[in-house]
C-alpha cells in the first residue's frame, strides 16, 4: 500500500480490564492500512477489586508488551502510560505520556490524517484536549463508550 493511503493510527486501551482489547490491538498492529503511531495504556480503576485504583494504567502496559511479544514485535512501537486516574474535574487535565504522544502526533505536519481509537475510558483525550485545544482540528478520535445511541446514558467507560 502507498505510503500516502496509509492513516496515521494510535491506540488507546485498557488492555487488562477485559479479553477484547487484545485482539483489538493485534488486529490494528496488523492493518496495513494503519501507520501505528504508538499504544497507549489506559485505566479501569473501577475494577471490582481486581486491581488497585491507580494500578490499573500499568496493568494494561504490561497486558500490552505481553501482546506485543506474542506478535514478535516487542519494542517495534511506542508504548506509553496513559493517566493513572481520572481526571479531577472537567477543568483539570491529567498530565501522562498517553496525552503527550496525541498532542505530539497530531501537531505533526502529515498531510496523513490521525485516528485516534479509544477502548475504555476518555481521561488522556480529554486531557490532550485541554492541554493544547488545537489538536481538535488534526485529529478523529473513535471511542466505544457511552450509553445507547441517540439518548447517551450511563457507562463504565464513561464512568472512568
Amino acid at each position: 500500500m502507498p505510503e500516502t493511503r496509509r492513516v496515521r493510527y494510535i491506540i488507546h486501551t485498557d488492555c487488562k480490564n477485559e479479553a477484547d482489547d487484545q485482539y483489538t490491538v493485534a488486529h490494528c498492529l496488523l492493518t496495513p492500512m494503519f501507520d501505528v503511531k504508538g499504544i497507549i495504556a489506559g485505566h479501569f480503576n473501577e475494577s471490582s477489586g481486581r486491581f488497585p485504583d491507580g494500578a490499573t494504567a500499568k496493568a494494561s502496559f504490561d497486558e500490552i508488551i505481553k501482546v506485543t511479544d506474542a506478535m514478535g514485535i516487542t519494542g517495534k512501537y511506542p508504548v506509553k502510560m496513559g493517566a493513572a486516574f481520572p481526571m479531577e474535574n472537567e477543568n483539570t487535565p491529567v498530565d501522562s505520556e498517553g496525552a503527550g504522544l496525541i498532542i505530539e502526533e497530531a501537531m505533526k505536519d502529515d498531510p496523513r490524517p490521525l485516528f485516534v481509537g479509544f477502548q475504555g475510558a476518555i481521561t488522556d483525550l480529554a486531557s490532550a484536549i485541554l492541554m493544547e485545544p488545537a489538536i481538535c482540528d488534526k485529529m478523529t478520535a473513535i471511542w466505544i463508550g457511552g450509553g445507547p445511541y441517540p439518548k447517551g446514558g450511563e457507562e463504565f467507560n464513561l464512568a472512568q
